[in-house]
């Protein structure tokens, strides 16, 4: 069996396999960019909670004060547990970048070691087609002499 049909069927499981991983990679990638946009909103919100409080802390008496901390308090924790979330989000969006860096490398090297099987064997069976073409013509010109 020649080397280009051995290898076709293994640079063609790498190739599957790098489009899998680049979908996997974009599902990653789509997860950061949402806790991204989530994580801004949140943090938004929390200032604006501040700013409108700042407004109104004229009339603030100790329960609404103790409220009003124990209530930013929660949303820094909730900010903090967010910002967690989103930095794993984000070393597995690196994660499976570098898993589909290393698999397309590996599916464009064996695709290029396939297609120089291809060419060498083709190089190899012209040869073969222009010498049975000379031993032929050969034949012919012997035979035309001796004949």
């Amino acid at each position: 069996m020649m080397k280009s049909k051995r290898f076709a069927p293994i640079q063609e499981i790498a190739s599957t396999s790098a489009k899998d991983l680049s979908r996997a990679m974009g599902e990653a990638g789509r997860k950061v960019a949402d806790l991204e946009l989530q994580f801004a909103q949140f943090q938004a919100y929390r200032d604006d909670y501040m700013r409108t409080h700042m407004q109104s802390a004229e009339a603030t008496d100790a329960v609404k004060l103790q409220n009003y901390r124990s209530f930013l308090d929660r949303l820094g924790e909730a900010l903090r547990q967010h910002l967690r979330l989103l930095d794993a989000a984000r070393v597995e969006y690196e994660k499976r970048r570098a898993l589909w860096s290393e698999k397309r490398i590996e599916a464009e090297s064996l695709g290029r070691a396939v297609d120089r099987f291809r060419k060498e064997e083709q190089y190899a069976a012209d040869r073969r087609e222009q010498r049975e073409g000379d031993d032929a013509a050969l034949r012919v010109t012997l035979a035309a002499r001796d004949g």
